[in-house]
């Protein structure tokens, strides 16, 4: 049995929950909401507002905030599953991107493992060969690999404990992934009991993935958190959830982001009180 004096103590949130605002604004934000933790986003993509993603941990620490972990960018992961060149460059560029990382003094990354599901004619025997290379580099940069769950939970089975040899490879167990895969079946945490890295904390209906606060769909947190403290997981409880956005168009080309109608700082407050709700009187602050 974990200690429970050590876990479950802390809330952090995703940089990203819905509002378009400067790097330095969202962590001022977050700490006067509460937080004590942050996960970001490991590319250079937000740059704009952003600023260097190198910078992000310590910018952290500045605004009173801890970098628990990153997230490397999921977008092509399924190339690593076929043999050619792209797959091999992926795999560089994640092994690489985890090495800088933990230069800047990351001590997670978040990798999915595919696109939702294993593709079709996927090669299992490549994925498994390249997944080992990104984690060798992980162990030798001293950064642990977080493999996320998706759509398929017995795939990721199949990977995580195909590189169970490597102690740097563990999950990230992600709430509202897995309750539109298998809603309150919190199993893959007992499983991994010894590798739970990082959580994203967010809920649904059990349909869909809609990044809802806690509370505002149809998980069952009590016993999520009872699954969670059966693990050795002693980090934090990290909201992965944003004000409601339209899924569906997000991704169209010609699709223009509205900016939320509340002010931030009363979307966090709410955020940081549904995440006290999980916690209880366990929350410190």
């Amino acid at each position: 049995m974990p200690d429970q004096q050590t876990k479950l103590k802390r809330c952090g949130t995703y940089t990203w929950f819905g509002f378009t605002l400067p790097f330095e604004r969202k962590l001022a934000l977050i700490a006067e909401a509460g937080f004590q933790t942050i996960c970001t986003w490991w590319d250079d993509t937000f740059a704009g507002t952003d600023g260097r993603k190198e910078e992000h941990f310590r910018l952290a620490e500045r605004a009173g905030l801890f970098l628990e972990h990153t997230h490397l960018p999921y977008f092509g992961c399924d190339a690593l599953w076929f043999p050619g060149e792209e797959g091999d460059a992926l795999c560089a560029r994640y092994a690489q991107s985890a090495a800088q990382a933990a230069d800047a003094g990351i001590k997670t990354a978040v990798l999915h493992p595919f696109g939702k599901y294993v593709p079709e004619n996927g090669n299992w025997s490549i994925y498994l060969a390249r997944m080992r290379r990104i984690a060798e580099r992980c162990e030798q940069s001293g950064i642990r690999l977080a493999v996320e769950n998706l759509a398929d939970n017995e795939a990721l089975v199949h990977i995580v404990d195909a590189l169970r040899e490597n102690p740097f490879v563990g999950i990230c167990f992600d709430t509202g992934h897995n309750h539109v895969t298998a809603p309150n079946d919190f199993s893959l945490l007992s499983h991994f009991s010894d590798r739970v890295f990082a959580l994203h904390v967010h809920d649904n209906g059990g349909r869909r993935d809609e990044h809802l606060l806690p509370y505002e769909g149809t998980v069952d947190w009590a016993a999520f958190l009872a699954a969670v403290e059966q693990t050795d997981f002693d980090g934090s409880l990290m909201l992965e959830a944003c004000w409601p956005v339209d899924w569906d168009k997000l991704n169209e080309p010609d699709y223009e982001y509205e900016e939320p109608p509340i002010p931030p700082e009363k979307y966090l407050a709410r955020a940081r009180k549904s995440c006290g709700r999980i916690l209880g009187e366990r929350m410190e602050g």
